[in-house]
C-alpha cells in the first residue's frame, strides 16, 4: 500500500504537464462562480470574507453577519469584478465549489488541480492492476508507465489543470465501470474508493449523475436478461447509491440557496435555447404566440439567436435569460419542459432531426479552445475576479496563447477508432473478454455523454474531449493484459528412439 501511495505521489504531476506550461491552474467563465458560492457560505456562516467576496455576496450573506469588515469594504469598494445578478443559478455545484474554495484559502489554485491530478492517476493506476497483478513488479511498472504515458496526450492533463468539474465526469464513468466488470475481484477499500468517487462524480454535476443512471439501466437489463457477461447485483446497487448521492446533495444545496435568498436556484433553460437556436423552437413560438402565453413570446424579437447568445448574452440584442427581470427567468425555466413538449407535439419529426443532428455535431466537434482565452473571456475574468488574480492570468500561456494544443486535438478521434478496433480484437480473444467488456462500458459511457450534452444542451468541443480520454486508457490496459499473458509453450519435445 505504501508503494502504491508513493507511485501516485510520484506519477501524479506528470497529469498536470498542461499547468506547468500555463503557469497555473486554468480558469474557466464558470470558476468564479463555484468559488463564490462557497465565498458566500463562508461569509453567512462564518462571517469571513476573502478577496472573492463582492457586495451582492454580502447582501445575500446579510441576515447573519454582522457589520462587513474592513477586508470585505475594502473588496466591495476597489471591486471592479461585480458577479451577475440574480437569481442564483443552479449547476454550479457547491461541493465541487468546496473543492476549488481550497485554492482560496490555501492561497493557491495548485492545492486544486494536484487534488485533481491524483484522483486521476488513481484512477489510472485502478484500472491497470485490475488487468495485470501488482505482485509482477515489472509487467505491473511497464503498464502502469504505459497507461500514463498514454493518457499523457488525451485530454485528460488539460481537465486535471483546470478549475471546473469536467475531469470527474470521465473519472466517475471509468469508475462505474471498473465496478461492474471487476466487483467480485475488488477489495473492499477499493469498492469503496470507487464509489466515493461516482459519488463525487455526481454531485460536481447533474449530467454526471444522469450518465451514470443511464449505465446502472442497461447493466440491470443485463441481469435481466442473463447475459453472459452480467454485473454483479452488489455493483448495480452500489452504483446507483453512489449516483443517488448526487440527488441528495442536489436537493440539499437548493434547499440553502432558498433558505439564503428566498428562491431556489434556476437552472438555465439550455433545451429551450438550442430549440430556438434551431429553428423549431422559434417557428413554433411565431406559430402560437397569439393564441398561448409563453415567457418568450415577449422576447421573440430576439430570435433565433446562438444558443450560448440566448443564455449568457449580457445584451438584450442578441441574448434573453441574462438580460431579462428575474422573475421571467424564474419563469422561463419552469417553462422549459413544457414548451419542450408543446413543441414535441406539434413538430415531432423536426425536433427530432434537431436533436439527432446536435448529437452527431457534438460526437464530431474535438477541440481544446477553451485553454487559449479569448480577449472576451479574459474580460470576464477581470469583472469577476480580485484584481490581483486578473493581473496574474495575463501572465499565463493561456492568456499568451502559447499552450501546446495541436498533437492532443489530433490524436483525439484516431485514438479513439484505434480503442474502438481494440475492444472488439479484445473481445473475440476468451482471456482478454473481460478487460473488453469494460471498455464497452466505457464507450457506452462515452456515447450516453454525447447524447445528453448534445441533445439536451449545446454542442461544444468540452463536452466530447473531457470524457474521449477514457477510450485509449482503456485500449492501453487492454493491450498491457495481452502482453502480461502467460506464453504458450511452443517447445517440441523430443520423443525417444523407437516411441
Amino acid at each position: 500500500m505504501a508503494a502504491r501511495q508513493l507511485t501516485l505521489l510520484l506519477l501524479a504531476p506528470l497529469l498536470l504537464w498542461p499547468a506547468f506550461v500555463n503557469g497555473g491552474a486554468f480558469f474557466f467563465p464558470d470558476t468564479s462562480s463555484y468559488i463564490r458560492t462557497i465565498d458566500a457560505l463562508a461569509v453567512r456562516v462564518l462571517n469571513r470574507p476573502s478577496d472573492w467576496t463582492s457586495s451582492r455576496t454580502l447582501r445575500v450573506a446579510a441576515p447573519s453577519t454582522r457589520p462587513a469588515p474592513a477586508a470585505a469594504t475594502a473588496v466591495t469598494a476597489a471591486g471592479p469584478f461585480q458577479p451577475m445578478g440574480p437569481p442564483v443559478l443552479a449547476g454550479r455545484s457547491p461541493f465541487y465549489g468546496a473543492l476549488t474554495y481550497l485554492g482560496v484559502l490555501a492561497g493557491s489554485f495548485w492545492v486544486v488541480i494536484a487534488i485533481q491530478a491524483l484522483a486521476a492517476m488513481m484512477v489510472v493506476i485502478g484500472v491497470v492492476r485490475h488487468a495485470v497483478s501488482p505482485a509482477r513488479h515489472t509487467a505491473f511498472a511497464a503498464a502502469v508507465a504505459g497507461a500514463v504515458a498514454v493518457t499523457m496526450v488525451t485530454p485528460l492533463p488539460f481537465y486535471a489543470a483546470m478549475l471546473t468539474p469536467d475531469a470527474f465526469a470521465g473519472l466517475a464513468i471509468v469508475a462505474a465501470a471498473t465496478l461492474l466488470v471487476g466487483w467480485r475481484r475488488e477489495t473492499r477499500i477499493g469498492r469503496i474508493g470507487w464509489m466515493a468517487l461516482i459519488a463525487f462524480g455526481a454531485l460536481t454535476h447533474s449530467a454526471t449523475m444522469l450518465i451514470l443512471l443511464a449505465i446502472v439501466t442497461v447493466a440491470a437489463l443485463f441481469r435481466l436478461l442473463r447475459h453472459p457477461n452480467v454485473p454483479a447485483r452488489a455493483a448495480i446497487a452500489g452504483i446507483v447509491a453512489a449516483a443517488l448521492v448526487g440527488l441528495a446533495g442536489e436537493m440539499a444545496s437548493s434547499a440553502v440557496v432558498e433558505r439564503m435568498t428566498g428562491h431556489p436556484p434556476v437552472r438555465p433553460p439550455f433545451i429551450t435555447a438550442r430549440l430556438t437556436a434551431d429553428g423549431v423552437g422559434t417557428d413554433y413560438l411565431r406559430e402560437h404566440c397569439g393564441t398561448e402565453r409563453w415567457v418568450l413570446c415577449r422576447f421573440l424579437d430576439r430570435l433565433p439567436s446562438p444558443s450560448d447568445s440566448f443564455l449568457w448574452s449580457p445584451y438584450a440584442w442578441d441574448g434573453v435569460f441574462m438580460t431579462i427581470p428575474a422573475s421571467d427567468a424564474r419563469a422561463l425555466s419552469r417553462e422549459q419542459m413544457p414548451f419542450v413538449l408543446a413543441v414535441l407535439r406539434d413538430r415531432p419529426g423536426e425536433v427530432i432531426q434537431s436533436s439527432a443532428a446536435a448529437i452527431l455535431e457534438q460526437a464530431r466537434q474535438v477541440g481544446l479552445s477553451e485553454f487559449h482565452y479569448t480577449p472576451e473571456e479574459y474580460g470576464g475574468f477581470v469583472e469577476r475576479m480580485p484584481p490581483n488574480l486578473a493581473a496574474q492570468l495575463r501572465e499565463t500561456g493561456a492568456f499568451r496563447r502559447t499552450i501546446p494544443l495541436g498533437v492532443v486535438v489530433a490524436l483525439a478521434w484516431p485514438l479513439l477508432i484505434a480503442s474502438i478496433a481494440a475492444f472488439i480484437w479484445a473481445y473475440r480473444q476468451p482471456d482478454l473478454r473481460r478487460h473488453a467488456m469494460l471498455g464497452a462500458w466505457v464507450l457506452f459511457g462515452w456515447a450516453i455523454n454525447i447524447a445528453v450534452c448534445g441533445a439536451l444542451s449545446t454542442p461544444h468541443d468540452r463536452y466530447n474531449m473531457r470524457v474521449i480520454w477514457m477510450l485509449p486508457l482503456i485500449a492501453t490496459v487492454i493491450a498491457a493484459a495481452a502482453l502480461a499473458r502467460p506464453r504458450r509453450d511452443t517447445t517440441i519435445v523430443a520423443l525417444p528412439a523407437g516411441a
